[in-house]
């Protein structure tokens, strides 16, 4: 499995196990712009979700939405770019990796300027999903340059790079989000995307590199790709609407029927595809399993904490939406620990710097629970930096230990699955947050469409953090649990190349 060979019938591929990659790595130049520009995706995508969270508070005033709607600005834009995800990187097989990059970039600048000219809040609603598939183009192509075109010396700390230009969209959103939204309006928080995406568009054009391979003659599937969409919509609606419409509604039970009905029409269909949207023996893998399984825990909570820290600090501690954005930040600064994470690893091993990283994020909602409405600045600002030290640590090592156990000629797919476990488990986590978090308030705030801010006393709003925070220290926990045992599984690839 060392050098150029065949990924089945019609397919033109490098081939190989652990490690190994195309043999035609770009010069020092263009290794350069292509970091830079798989940067630059992460940089964008991840800027666009914490902009708009911390607007969410300003508006579910400005729409009259109640938490549980207004939290469907941020999952229309993650449903999207997570059920796009798959879809997407078959499309990558089969045309290669940069076409689909180039016009993710476009669709984000068109979703990006629709949303600025949205007057309800549920245009507002289709436009952040439109901005969601242009999220997945990316996303899935990302990783997989790295895989493909850099030297395994390179990869560690290129993934470091892309996480660290993540914490730097993740970082940068809250404050000036905020700032913007203080002093202009909050529609303009989708405009500074469009110059980006410009720009960022016309360097991929010269310098992305073409797909060392492209899967000639593989033909899409279409059944797959409709039952995935339709088990994520069912699912994420049936949950974020259950506490509302009532769990025993009609329309309830049947949004989870269908969710599970197509759940198990998806897994057939990928059984007998000749040529499937998700490649099952991908998980025969059971340390890439366990892997994925851990990050996507992760993941989860990342999705719940950034999604209800801007109620907490806006509407529980009545903070202005500029300063919340900047004590938002702290969410973000251990992130920019991604370039040492190389280094770290080859010192230390990744699995052990995962671990403690895992490790950190159960102190940090261990301390997240011991907060009060009379916490200081100084207190939230610890809190929220220790999670964020937590996330900035394992996010690159964990990456990069998946990308390392896929075969070269599965390195879009398995670059599209690390997408999905980033953008789905983010989407739960908001959506199980949001759940929790509105189950534990007065019910006349949460079925309705009431503003947190419109409350006399704030202290009413503790139950519901509480029961959101215990959640996410139990998925924490379970993260820990998965990262140990993929370490004790930890072997040589078990799924061939071809």
């Amino acid at each position: 499995m060392g050098g150029p060979g065949a990924d089945g019938a019609g397919t033109r591929c490098f081939s190989g196990g652990q490690g190994t990659r195309s043999q035609n790595h770009p010069g020092p130049g263009r290794v350069a712009w292509l970091i830079a520009l798989v940067c630059a995706g992460a940089f964008i995508a991840n800027l666009d979700a914490t902009i708009v969270n911390i607007v969410l508070p300003t508006m579910a005033a400005e729409f009259q939405a109640s938490p549980s709607r207004i939290a469907w600005v941020c999952l229309a834009y993650l449903l999207c770019e997570t059920g796009f995800l798959l879809p997407f990187g078959k499309l990558a097989d089969m045309k290669g990796g940069k076409p689909v990059y180039l016009a993710g970039l476009l669709v984000f600048l068109v979703g990006s300027a629709l949303c600025a000219s949205a007057n309800k809040v549920n245009e507002l609603i289709l436009f952040r999903a439109l901005q969601g598939v242009g999220g997945a183009l990316l996303y899935t192509v990302m990783l997989s340059f790295i895989a493909l075109h850099l030297p395994p010396e390179r990869r560690v700390g290129a993934t470091g790079l892309v996480t660290t230009a993540a914490a730097a969209g993740f970082g940068l959103g809250p404050p000036l989000g905020g700032w913007i939204e203080t002093q202009v309006g909050w529609r303009w928080i989708f405009l500074v995307n469009i110059p980006f995406c410009a720009v960022a568009s016309l360097a991929a054009v010269r310098y992305l590199p073409a797909a060392p391979y492209r899967r000639l003659g593989a033909r899409f599937d279409l059944p797959g790709a409709v039952f995935s969409i339709v088990v994520l919509v069912c699912f994420l609606f049936g949950v974020n609407q259950g506490v509302g419409r009532g769990w025993t509604s009609p329309i309830i039970l049947t949004s989870l029927a269908l969710a599970a009905v197509f759940t198990v029409a998806f897994a057939f269909s990928q059984l007998r595809a000749p040529d499937p949207l998700l490649d099952v023996r991908l998980f025969r893998d059971r340390t890439l399993a366990l892997i994925l399984a851990s990050l996507a825990a992760s993941f989860s909570t990342v999705g719940g904490v950034v999604f209800l820290f801007p109620f907490y600090l806006v509407d529980y501690s009545h903070l202005k939406p500029d300063v919340a954005g900047m004590l938002m930040t702290t969410l973000s600064v251990g992130q920019f620990a991604g370039p040492f994470t190389g280094r770290l690893s080859q010192r230390f091993g990744a699995y052990r710097l995962c671990l403690a990283a895992l490790g950190l994020s159960v102190a940090s909602f261990l301390f997240f629970l011991s907060l009060t409405l009379t916490s200081t600045v100084p207190v939230l600002i610890l809190a929220m930096g220790l999670f964020g030290l937590a996330q900035g640590f394992g996010k690159a090592p964990n990456t990069a230990l998946a990308m390392d156990r896929a075969p070269a000629s599965k390195a879009h797919q398995v670059s599209s699955i690390l997408g999905l476990v980033r953008s789905l488990p983010m989407a739960l986590g908001v959506l199980f947050f949001a759940t929790l978090f509105s189950q534990g308030i007065p019910r006349h705030v949460s079925l309705q469409d009431t503003h947190l801010g419109a409350l006399p006393d704030p202290s009413v709003l503790a139950p519901g953090f509480h029961h959101a925070l215990t959640f996410g220290l139990v998925v924490s926990v379970a993260a820990m649990v998965a990262m140990i045992w993929a370490w004790r599984e930890s072997a040589p690839p078990v799924v061939p190349d071809a």
